[in-house]
């Protein structure tokens, strides 16, 4: 990326203050605790893209079968036939104006939807999102702020708390809790993966609405990415209906019976904690298995 361009992006994620589908290509794909590690502290110049995907080693977690690659022009992945059976891609032209939420802001962007995902019916689709960076941070004030977080928590001065995480710009609602924070890296770029769920109320953790939250950067500040991907733990219920069976070690939601928010908050924390000591492997699908997805990104210039 020409320093020019470094310098802009550096210069408008340092100084600006806190604000707050499309033609179808299908590809079908045939078998063939919340602690932050540890990183270099951030660079001064220009050039902090680079050195987040530098400052984060990682290898690709193998898996059962043969992962097929699959593009969708600029995104590339693996794709595990354990995760998905093919992908479909959608460009999303442009869409701005003052009559529009902040929600349909776009300066044009990609969407991968994974097809035949091992999880069905989940509240959320699993899609990964690739938008330009600075042309989205520009037009969405929500989008700018989730990526100077994003850069913020890729190099920690201290424990991560939830309102100090990147969240999603364009949902219609707030991120409710958040564990299992890693920084993963891909194959040009690097970025801060975790699980959350997101609401309009101070709803329970469940494995309706649970997904895996990857936000990054390519390591040339052009692209931002977002992924989506519906996650389920086996020590939640699976609704957030009240009635909704808890599992054995699951935690109760303490609403009804003591609506006060410092015990809300107690509630979550302690969901968090338990998910972030459970192992990848118990969920479904594995964190490995989606890991081992991002980690397999590369988005071309």
């Amino acid at each position: 990326m020409h320093s020019t361009v470094m310098k802009k992006i550096f210069l408008f994620l340092s100084l600006l203050v806190f604000v707050s589908l499309a033609c179808d290509v299908s590809v079908n794909v045939t078998p063939t605790n919340t602690t932050i590690p540890t990183i270099e502290p951030a660079t001064t110049t220009p050039e902090i893209f680079i050195s987040l995907t530098q400052a984060i080693p990682g290898t690709l977690v193998p898996t059962a079968a043969q992962p097929v690659e699959v593009s969708v022009d600029p995104l590339s992945i693996l794709l595990s036939p354990a995760l998905a059976s093919g992908v479909r891609g959608d460009q999303v032209p442009r869409a701005a104006g003052q009559d529009l939420p902040y929600w349909e802001l776009t300066p044009g962007h990609t969407v991968l939807t994974l097809e035949e995902y091992l999880l069905q019916g989940k509240f959320h689709e699993p899609q990964i999102y690739v938008y330009p960076a600075m042309a989205y941070a520009e037009l969405v004030p929500g989008a700018f702020e989730s990526m100077h977080r994003l850069r913020n928590v890729m190099n920690p001065v201290g424990p991560i708390t939830t309102d100090q995480l990147p969240a999603v710009p364009f949902f219609n609602a707030a991120q409710v809790f958040a564990s299992n924070i890693q920084a993963i890296p891909f194959q040009n770029g690097s970025g801060i993966r975790f699980l959350t769920e997101y609401a309009q109320y101070p709803a329970p953790v469940n494995n309706h609405e649970l997904f895996y939250h990857f936000g990054g950067f390519t390591s040339d500040g052009e692209y931002y990415i977002v992924a989506i991907l519906p996650i389920t733990a086996p020590v939640l219920a699976e609704t957030s209906a009240t009635a909704a069976p808890l599992p054995a070690g699951g935690i109760q939601y303490p609403i009804l019976a003591d609506p006060n928010p410092a015990t809300l908050q107690k509630y979550y924390e302690d969901v968090a904690n338990l998910l972030s000591a459970t192992p990848n492997e118990a969920f479904t699908p594995t964190i490995s298995h989606l890991d081992a997805l991002i980690q397999s990104m590369r988005v071309a210039p």
